[in-house]
């Protein structure tokens, strides 16, 4: 399958016409169009919906281009993987959303300044959804909590963190027996209380799941947003369980109680993730050293959980 007639494809998806994919390509329209007609009779069915205001996708030129998508950039990589030593180019970078807040000066930052002609796009939101759209090649490289096996993406562990549950201070007496802060929670507890969780396709339910964690349905609010999580809570609506990289706030503040679940304490594993897809480009190697140089200092100032046996660790 020619890959001009797939990046032509690709690019009427994104610039939602003819018109303005054919200026992008540096191409007249009729070449665009005889490109697109010789890509749909390869395929024998129409990729396009054309109307008056541009064109569309049709479902199977959906599919075929989140298909294509990846391998086009792997293809787009391999002279900077032969030729090019100095990581340049643009890298989309998916993470969990409570590690953006922690990352973003230093890529922007240090990472900017060391690697002028690198190029981030920084991306945020629940580990299911980085998953996603790392497998779709909407991303060059992702950090996920408890990834998933699979062909589509290639993982190495990064970091473990605590998985904390939290709530504010006057619903400790949810927890019977114990005093708030006393402690760590065995994770059967957490079947008799009123938790706000996001949905079971995001890493950190896994690990609940995996850990033997049972929430009862009916006591249970399944929501993908960080910051309603955190607004529930605040409110007094139920318990919550995050990464302690995402409680740095509620840790100081008096009015939240946290606990360590279960013993010996309940992580979520950090991993690195990229689409195999992409190859292993200097730009990506630069940006894979910079998040393990960064977690370590995370880490040691007990943002995250330091390592086993290290002298900060809990």
């Amino acid at each position: 399958m020619d890959h001009t007639r797939l990046r032509s494809l690709l690019s009427i998806a994104e610039h939602g016409g003819f018109g303005r994919a054919a200026a992008a390509l540096g191409l007249s329209q009729p070449s665009l169009s005889r490109q697109i007609a010789l890509l749909e009779q390869e395929v024998g069915r129409p990729l396009l919906y054309r109307h008056g205001r541009g064109a569309r996708l049709t479902e199977d030129g959906q599919r075929l281009a989140e298909a294509a998508r990846p391998l086009l950039a792997g293809l787009a990589n391999l002279a900077s993987v032969l030729d090019d030593p100095v990581p340049r180019g643009q890298v989309v970078l998916g993470v969990p959303t409570f590690m953006s807040v922690h990352l973003a000066e230093s890529i922007f930052g240090e990472l900017r300044q060391r690697y002028p002609h690198l190029h981030i796009r920084l991306v945020d939101g629940f580990s299911g959804f980085i998953n996603q759209w790392l497998t779709e090649g909407r991303l060059d490289i992702a950090i996920l909590y408890d990834s998933r096996r699979s062909r589509a993406i290639i993982a190495e562990l990064l970091a473990e963190d605590d998985l904390l549950l939290f709530a504010r201070r006057r619903r400790a007496r949810d927890l019977t027996g114990k005093g708030p802060g006393e402690g760590p929670v065995p994770v059967s507890a957490l079947a008799r209380l009123e938790l706000i969780l996001p949905d079971r396709q995001h890493g950190l339910r896994r690990a609940l799941h995996q850990a033997g964690a049972r929430p009862d349905p009916a006591c249970l609010l399944e929501v993908d947003s960080l910051a309603a999580i955190r607004t529930l809570v605040e409110r007094g609506m139920g318990w919550s369980v995050l990464p302690r990289a995402a409680l740095t706030r509620e840790a100081v503040d008096r009015r939240y109680i946290l606990h360590g679940l279960g013993m010996p304490p309940l992580r979520a594993r950090l991993m690195i993730a990229l689409n195999p897809a992409r190859g292993m480009t200097p730009a990506l190697r630069a940006i894979v050293a910079h998040l393990h140089a960064m977690v370590a200092l995370l880490q040691e100032r007990g943002i995250m959980t330091p390592p086993p046996g290290s002298a900060g660790s809990r």
